[in-house]
């Protein structure tokens, strides 16, 4: 098992793209970092429902995505939707502190729009006006890749000679040692036509993807990117 910064995806299709430490993904020839599902506002909707629970993952998660940017001379930032969590969690500080991040970074900024963010959009010129990037927009359709949020959406169907790359699931997978340890992280997924990022924001759920035929795995930290796709497998087996 290699643990590295990044990791390139095998096929001829997708091997323009790398999968980075920190949850995100890059597009060399275009010098585009992916990132999704930040969900911005999460533990501001949490706390004004009553809930008590602490603050401070949007402003490391805002600060991992700068240094990102930075670090990779990214000459855009595309987020594959949920950039915004709900429209109770827009306070003027979490705009603030948004605001104040993307200032940091050198690079157009792009937001597919994803679920929850449709539902804050009304216009999405507004929308972006008001959080200061470049646009909102439904899909990107950039050869041979398509950029939307939900990996089977209305967009994906138009064009079954892309690559598609999404956000929404907030895979996760599982592994278990024979001695019975366990560990289950976030992950990359891919599959013939189709890559899905894990959620970049740390407050955030997780859906168990498990192993499939053609189906390829990375444990997705902040510190490295390490392919499970075998070890997902002998996990899933071990469970049967």
């Amino acid at each position: 098992m290699r643990i590295g910064p990044a990791a390139r995806i095998g096929p001829a299709a997708t091997s323009d793209l790398r999968l980075l430490a920190g949850r995100a993904a890059f597009v060399r020839s275009s010098r585009t970092l992916l990132v999704a599902d930040v969900h911005l506002g999460k533990a501001a909707t949490f706390r004004r429902a009553g809930i008590p629970v602490p603050e401070g993952s949007a402003g490391r998660d805002l600060e991992r995505l700068v240094g990102l940017a930075q670090e990779h001379a990214a000459r855009r930032v595309v987020v594959l939707g949920d950039l915004l969590h709900a429209k109770g969690g827009c306070t003027d500080a979490v705009l603030d502190e948004f605001r104040a991040a993307r200032a940091r970074i050198a690079a157009g900024f792009v937001l597919v729009l994803g679920n929850h963010d449709r539902g804050l959009a009304g216009n999405p010129a507004a929308l972006a006006e008001r959080l200061g990037i470049d646009a909102c927009v439904p899909a990107l359709d950039e050869p041979p890749f398509l950029f939307v949020h939900e990996p089977a959406s209305p967009f994906t169907g138009e064009h079954a000679d892309r690559t598609v790359v999404a956000g929404h699931l907030h895979p996760t997978c599982a592994l278990s040692a024979p001695g019975g340890d366990r560990i289950v992280d976030r992950c990359f997924v891919a599959e013939p036509g189709a890559v899905v990022l894990p959620a970049f924001g740390s407050f955030t759920g997780g859906h168990r993807v498990e192993a499939a035929p053609e189906r390829r795995l990375w444990i997705a930290r902040d510190d490295g990117v390490v392919d499970v796709t075998r070890l997902a497998a002998l996990a899933a087996r071990r469970r049967r």
